[in-house]
């Protein structure tokens, strides 16, 4: 064998072993690429659920912050049902003073503009005297307000005037596997907490006895039980507890 020859076949099997050993480097590449991947993955569901259930905690305090905050307003609770609670209180803070006093029989006021006086909505006047509820009949443009009903008390310079809501929060159960805690505010509602499995109100008095009368309430004792999904695709259940106090009327 001729000494070209011999150096072909050499190059031949140096070319044959690169071939070779690219291949099992390439095939160990994709190994660890795809192993990195799995990882990858694995870590980026983990943190997708973990960010997924600390948003839904601060949905369901902030909801919870909310109702409370809400119901320290209340003035007077309206119904006390052991899933459900609805009260009247000025949750949007629309409020004025008295610009001209006014007395019994007038129907028509000037309080202090950039409120929201709505045509529809309620109001309370309320002096050292007394307090009284209207309805306006049209918006209250400048701070001018039209009463549906003559005045039944003199209310002087310097008397409150607020807006007045109608407010309930309550289970809405017409989702089919996502029950939801609705907060309803003069007849509008919209979903505060979701995937709600049941929710308890307890209305107390003092000494932590139980109230009969709306009046009797100082405490609102809440227990909702919420649902989710953890990191391995489990049904999870939690418990939330809050003791709302109410404020002395």
């Amino acid at each position: 064998m001729t000494r070209v020859h011999q150096q072909l076949m050499k190059t031949h099997r140096e070319q044959g072993a690169s071939l070779v050993e690219t291949m099992i480097a390439a095939a160990l590449g994709l190994i660890i690429t795809a192993a990195a991947l799995d990882v990858f993955v694995m870590h980026h569901g983990h943190f997708r659920a973990q960010r997924a259930k600390s948003e839904a905690q601060q949905d369901i305090r902030g909801g919870m912050d909310l109702m409370a905050a809400e119901l320290r307003l209340a003035s007077p609770i309206t119904s006390m049902r052991a899933d459900e609670v609805g009260f009247r209180a000025n949750v949007n803070d629309v409020q004025g003073t008295v610009l001209a006093a006014v007395v019994r029989g007038q129907t028509t006021a000037h309080v202090t503009s950039g409120g929201s006086w709505v045509r529809g909505k309620t109001v309370r006047f309320c002096s050292l005297a007394t307090c009284e509820e209207q309805l306006l009949v049209q918006d209250g443009t400048s701070g001018h307000l039209a009463l549906a009903d003559s005045l039944l008390h003199d209310f002087p310079v310097g008397s409150r005037v607020e807006v007045i809501n109608e407010v309930r929060y309550y289970v809405s159960r017409t989702a089919s596997g996502n029950w939801k805690l609705m907060r309803e505010v003069d007849h509008g509602a919209n979903p505060l907490i979701e995937h709600v499995e049941a929710l308890s109100l307890s209305y107390l008095k003092d000494r932590a006895q139980q109230a009969d009368r709306f009046e009797e309430v100082r405490l609102i004792r809440l227990q909702l039980q919420t649902s989710g999904i953890d990191g391995h695709g489990a049904r999870l259940l939690r418990t939330h507890r809050r003791d709302m106090g109410m404020r002395a009327l």
